[in-house]
């Protein structure tokens, strides 16, 4: 009887202890849960160029304009919880639907920095592109990133001339893609 007692204790301690474990683990994911971004970030804000001469970034508190030559594309934030009104999805992409220069966004930590992932309202699937804002070597940096690994990172600057003069630069902790 007492070996039965000391099982069943046994027993039931372990199930305490993994129930406490799983509890801790969920607790600390979603400590690192991104959240909603709902204007960018005033460090962000303004004109951004890459040493191409023909690629800018314009950012706004609401607004995201990005020039490649003559194609121009502006989106506006939005905040994702509209969806029960304007649902996310390929139904959105309409040209009469208010939603097709929709973006949100969504602040979070990846590989130790600050990173704003955005996101057009209509994507089906997919990571949207990242952007971090940095200072190195005394000069504002906006760098772009893509995917899941938030890799492929290009860097942007407050002027062309700066763009042109850091244009092979690497910084740490980025994740670079080398083209072939």
């Amino acid at each position: 009887m007492k070996l039965n007692k000391k099982l069943f204790l046994t027993f039931l301690f372990s199930i305490v202890i993994f129930i406490l474990f799983d509890s801790y683990h969920v607790t600390v994911q979603a400590a690192f849960k991104p959240t909603i971004a709902t204007s960018f970030p005033k460090a962000m804000r303004g004109y951004w160029y890459a040493s191409d001469g023909k690629t800018k970034y314009y950012i706004g508190k609401k607004v995201f304009e990005y020039k490649n030559g003559k194609h121009v594309q502006k989106s506006y934030l939005h905040n994702s919880n509209q969806q029960k009104k304007y649902p996310m999805g390929s139904d959105s992409s309409s040209k009469k639907s208010p939603t097709v220069n929709w973006l949100y966004a969504y602040q979070g930590k990846y590989h130790g920095m600050n990173w704003i992932d955005t996101i057009v309202w209509n994507a089906g699937a997919g990571d949207g592109a990242f952007y971090n804002f940095s200072k190195h070597n005394g000069h504002q940096v906006l760098s772009t990133a893509y995917g899941a690994g938030v890799w492929g990172t290009q860097h942007y600057y407050r002027s062309f001339k700066l763009a042109k003069q850091f244009m092979h630069k690497r910084y740490p902790h980025y994740s670079y893609i080398e083209e072939e």
